[in-house]
């Protein structure tokens, strides 16, 4: 693990809450959560999450999306770019769909 990579994870350990982030989603028009698990592994930021597809259902290993940690971007960066693709891991699967935002005025 290089410098920068500890210097990130250090980041994301002094974050006083538990590094997760859930993505709104359906299953069979019913609404439901994608609990994501976010943590370093070498020079990786990982996160574990529920299945999306039924391949990974039906897998003995844990569901992940991982991108490679680089020293020209921050922790938020890094993480954004990790949000970004469990979207795209949850719009290439085939049990969920993202849920629909509706945008909320006052009146």
């Amino acid at each position: 693990m290089n410098n920068y990579t500890k210097q990130l994870q250090q980041e994301l350990e002094d974050i006083t809450t538990t590094p997760y982030f859930e993505v709104p989603v359906t299953r069979d028009g019913e609404p439901d959560w994608i609990v994501c698990d976010v943590f370093f592994q070498g020079n990786s930021l990982l996160v574990h999450r529920d299945a999306v597809s039924t391949q990974e259902e039906n897998s003995k290993y844990i569901a992940s999306d991982s991108i490679v940690v680089d020293s020209c971007f921050t922790l938020d960066e890094h993480l954004q770019d990790l949000h970004e693709a469990v979207f795209n891991s949850i719009l290439e699967g085939d049990l969920y769909t993202l849920a629909q935002w509706t945008k909320v005025t006052d009146q």
